[in-house]
């Protein structure tokens, strides 16, 4: 075997140029579907960690049939539902927010438009999502601003009222209570979400309970954990009555996002197979030029008593010599790329930025993960297709006669 070794290891660097060659095409590959990975999955992570922080939260506790109905006869009390004990309960949770949603309709001196209201506690919304952080023109809303409100950028231009302004809202209460309210427009905030923009009205608790004649309840809260990414499997941990609560995570609560990602993924997938084709054809192509190269040496080889297995192994050997060292050169030199692009991202420009918001997807560059497993995917699929592309030169070698292989030349 060490002998077999050796002349593996002789016959790689014999023909150096056709040697770099196929490293070099299998450096580029692992290179490019390492860096491409890790650009989709880093994209991706932050799209959906900024989604998650905008407004949804990675878990949502709120009463059994409140996310098909989205009624305030889900509402919850304050008292059959208490935060701080259930944050306590649990260390993963970081921060916690109540909030209560419903829908009115706004009216300015111009227009009048449908609304979703969102009652929330300002100081701890700042801490838990980015909704609040929005803010593009006027102001933030205080603790006490009980009687301000913010807009959608889209939802202001309709009613055509800017801060400073103020528009009477107009609702069905809790229990049918029908309620109305004048107030002031702090600010107007655009999330990069359409749907958000055309039609968020936020205020604070205290006010929606008020406008919606229900104290001291609320419909949904608000819990953040400490990895995103296990928010499903938390979910599932927090002890509460199913049979009157949902436990919800970011990906329960918007499924469309993980389905829009698989579709990604299988796309890029297919770009990653017909890489890997072009690597087999290369790969197969040099061991077999090599072998028929040197048929009249591998039939001395045998007529010297080494058998067809041994020149399999031998051939084998120096395809496995190749494809390890250019594997380990395009890991190292992906990881050192991606290490370096997930702490740099690139910039997209301005006419990209604003497709991503058109498309709901508030994204400012290029972002890369710098994670391990990224490499898992092209180190294997790389030597998969490795063995595959050996098969017909290893079974050709199989059938070799020395007669025959020294009547060749």
């Amino acid at each position: 075997m060490t002998r077999l070794l050796k002349l593996a290891w002789r016959d790689v660097w014999r023909n150096r140029r056709r040697t770099l060659i196929t490293m070099s095409a299998i450096v580029f590959s692992v290179l490019l579907i390492t860096l491409a990975k890790s650009s989709a999955d880093g994209t991706y992570d932050i799209m959906e960690a900024r989604l998650v922080q905008l407004f949804v939260g990675d878990i949502q506790i709120h009463r059994r049939g409140f996310d098909e109905e989205h009624t305030l006869e889900y509402s919850m009390s304050t008292d059959e539902l208490d935060a701080d004990v259930l944050a306590s309960a649990y260390p993963w949770v970081t921060d916690w927010t109540r909030r209560l949603s419903g829908f009115g309709l706004a009216s300015s001196d111009s227009s009048s438009a449908g609304t979703m209201i969102v009652g929330i506690e300002p100081k701890r919304e700042y801490a838990l999502s980015r909704l609040v952080q929005s803010v593009r023109t006027g102001r933030i809303l205080g603790e006490k601003d009980h009687m301000s409100i913010l807009l959608g950028e889209t939802l202001a231009h309709n009613l055509s009222v800017s801060p400073q302004d103020s528009i009477v809202v107009i609702t069905q209460g809790y229990q049918n209570v029908m309620g109305a309210e004048v107030y002031g427009v702090a600010g107007l905030i655009r999330t990069g979400n359409p749907d958000l923009d055309r039609g968020i009205m936020i205020m604070t608790l205290p006010a929606a309970q008020g406008l919606f004649t229900m104290p001291e309840r609320f419909t949904e809260l608000i819990l953040r954990t400490d990895a995103l990414h296990r928010a499903e499997t938390r979910a599932q941990d927090i002890a509460v009555d199913r049979a009157q609560y949902e436990v919800m995570s970011w990906r329960a609560l918007m499924p469309e996002l993980g389905q829009m990602r698989q579709l990604d993924e299988a796309g890029n997938y297919v770009f990653y197979l017909f890489l890997l084709l072009l690597i087999g054809f290369e790969i197969f192509n040099t061991t077999t030029m090599s072998m028929m190269e040197r048929v009249r040496e591998f039939g001395v080889m045998m007529a010297m008593g080494l058998k067809p297995r041994q020149i399999s192994l031998l051939v084998i050997m120096e395809l496995f010599i190749k494809v390890a060292l250019a594997v380990v050169v395009g890991a190292l030199l992906s990881m050192v790329l991606a290490t370096i692009l997930a702490d740099n991202p690139i910039p997209l420009s301005a006419d990209m930025q604003s497709m991503y918001e058109d498309l709901g997807f508030g994204i400012d560059g290029i972002y890369f993960s710098g994670r391990f497993g990224i490499l898992v995917f092209p180190v294997v699929s790389v030597f998969l297709i490795t063995v595959l592309s050996m098969l017909y030169p290893v079974v050709k070698l199989q059938r070799f006669s020395p007669v025959a292989a020294l009547r060749n030349l």
